[in-house]
């Protein structure tokens, strides 16, 4: 995949992990958590989204 098409997976990791974590504030807001943990919890999110995301385009590589 080009660096366009990483580029445009990373956008659409990134909208999806914001998306779950502000459609679900108020938990995260009513448990007290930190703008440092949600900041971790949102990079480690939308981390996790871009490689699941990559490897079902990608595939395996030999």
């Amino acid at each position: 995949m080009g660096g366009r098409g990483r580029s445009l997976l990373l956008t659409i990791a990134v909208l999806v992990a914001f998306w779950l974590i502000f459609s679900r504030l108020r938990f995260v807001v009513w448990v007290n958590a930190s703008f440092g943990q949600i900041l971790i919890l949102f990079v480690v999110l939308a981390v996790v989204i871009f490689l699941g995301l990559d490897q079902l385009i990608n595939g395996r590589r030999p």
